[in-house]
């Protein structure tokens, strides 16, 4: 019996384990390209999520905001049970008896003229509600340009790697071929050494590119929330951008129509501006407290009490009924009312000076916000042309080196080479092949930057 208790439970630990360890194996089986991978992070990112927060509460204050421009109404009552010694709301004299009374009432009030105070209250709520609109979206932009970096950056660790692969399987055939020459006399027992000691230095270069690769997924999951940093990349659509980026060019566009394509579309930028706007109205609504103001206001009211008898000489006469007490004691107010500030211990001055500051540091943070548009636009148009020059040069010597990589090869082959010539070709390949992969990846993260700053998004 214990033995079965003991499997049994074994069994349900086994089950466990498999429904902790499945999900993530089939996550680790997914297949991610770069807009599944942009879509998951906007899904997942707690920074984004707390932005977001901020827009629901900027969606409040404009809802507050607007509800102040409405009149208020309220509804009233008070039930009392009283005891020796009180006062009597109906007949307003001291009574000293046992006796319950009920009150209740409605009043309505509404601001006729306040200044324009909640009139820029308002629009002021709705410029704070773009800014964080226009937040959110400059999050979501620096998180997409976050995942598509390191996104990038996984896919040409992959493509590392299989260049180290590669790389490792021509010197693995070289090594074997000389080997072959050496044992039957051909070839010296140095040359075959050097390969074989060029093959050691290779299998070095492929872990350093697998250990690349794996640090490239773990940053990109990270970014992602993923449970598991084993995820399999679709080069694909990647693929698809490197070979249509020489028909971009950097050049298509001057650093100032750049800049002044971004001015209109960076949510930065007009998160700024319109934090401008929100401060001005702040300014006008605080010096709307300079001016009268004027109310208008409606209440009605009635009265019960057991006090108020059917015959008021009679002690022991009923009361009146609760439903005729409340029709015969009803009373209805209209009310206007003026109200004039002369001085306040400077309440409204100090108000108007901090909205002046707070307006004027708005301003000055726009004005920093251009700049610093203007500054990043310049540095990326320019790194974008010198990525496509570094492209282009790095182009043109890998195939270079892939034209001298093949003669020195047919000339080993035959002999006519030694092993350090074969070495040394075979190195300067595959440092060219690496710089021109850094190159290709660098000039289109540097196009997909400026794409951005066009108002173009990664995901359409």
């Amino acid at each position: 019996m214990q033995t079965f208790t003991h499997m049994k439970n074994l069994g349900r630990l086994f089950f466990l384990s498999l429904m902790v360890v499945l999900p993530i194996s089939l996550m680790s089986q997914e297949v991610w390209t770069l807009q599944r991978c942009l879509e998951h992070a906007r899904e997942k990112n707690i920074g984004l999520k707390q932005v977001q927060l901020r827009v629901d509460e900027a969606r409040l204050g404009f809802h507050q905001a607007w509800a102040q421009m409405l009149p208020t109404a309220n509804l009233s009552s008070d039930f009392s049970e009283n005891y020796g010694l009180s006062f009597d709301p109906n007949s307003l004299t001291l009574q000293n008896d046992n006796y319950s009374t009920f009150f209740t009432g409605a009043s309505a009030n509404m601001l006729v003229f306040g200044g324009l105070q909640r009139y820029h209250t308002l629009r002021g709520a709705i410029s704070n509600r773009e800014a964080a609109k226009y937040d959110f979206q400059q999050a979501l932009d620096d998180l997409y340009l976050n995942v598509a970096d390191l996104y990038l950056q996984t896919v040409f660790a992959q493509e590392r790697a299989q260049i180290a692969d590669q790389q490792l399987r021509l010197l693995q055939a070289q090594c074997d071929r000389t080997k072959l020459l050496y044992e039957n006399g051909a070839l010296n027992k140095g040359e075959w050494l050097m390969l074989e000691a060029q093959r050691s230095s290779q299998e070095i270069q492929r872990v350093r590119a697998n250990n690349a690769l794996a640090l490239a997924k773990l940053a990109l999951s990270q970014a992602m929330d993923l449970p598991s940093p084993d995820i399999q990349i679709d080069t694909t659509e990647t693929l698809a951008l490197l070979r249509a980026l020489p028909a971009k060019s950097a050049a298509a566009l001057s650093p100032d129509q750049l800049f002044q394509a971004a001015q209109g579309s960076r949510p930065g930028l007009l998160a700024a501006e319109a934090r401008v706007t929100a401060g001005r109205q702040s300014l006008w609504a605080s010096r709307g407290s300079y001016l009268p103001s004027i109310s208008a206001g409606a209440r009605i009211n009635t009265v019960y009490s057991e006090l108020r008898k059917q015959n008021p000489l009679d002690p022991n006469s009923a009361p009146i009924p609760f439903l005729d007490q409340v029709r015969l004691n009803n009373s209805q107010t209209l009310s206007m009312s003026l109200s004039v500030p002369i001085f306040n211990g400077l309440g409204v001055r100090t108000a108007v000076q901090r909205a002046k500051l707070n307006m004027i540091g708005a301003e000055l943070a726009l004005t920093q916000e251009r700049q610093t548009l203007r500054n990043t636009v310049y540095r990326a148009w320019a790194d974008a042309q010198a990525a496509e020059k570094t492209l282009e040069a790095n182009q043109k010597n890998a195939e270079a080196l892939r034209l001298s990589y093949s003669y020195i090869q047919t000339r080993f082959e035959v002999q006519a080479a030694n092993a350090f010539e074969m070495n040394d070709a075979t190195t300067k390949l595959f440092n060219a092949e690496t710089e021109l992969a850094i190159a290709k990846f660098d000039a289109l993260f540097k196009h997909l930057v400026l794409e951005f700053y066009q108002g173009q998004r990664i995901i359409k």
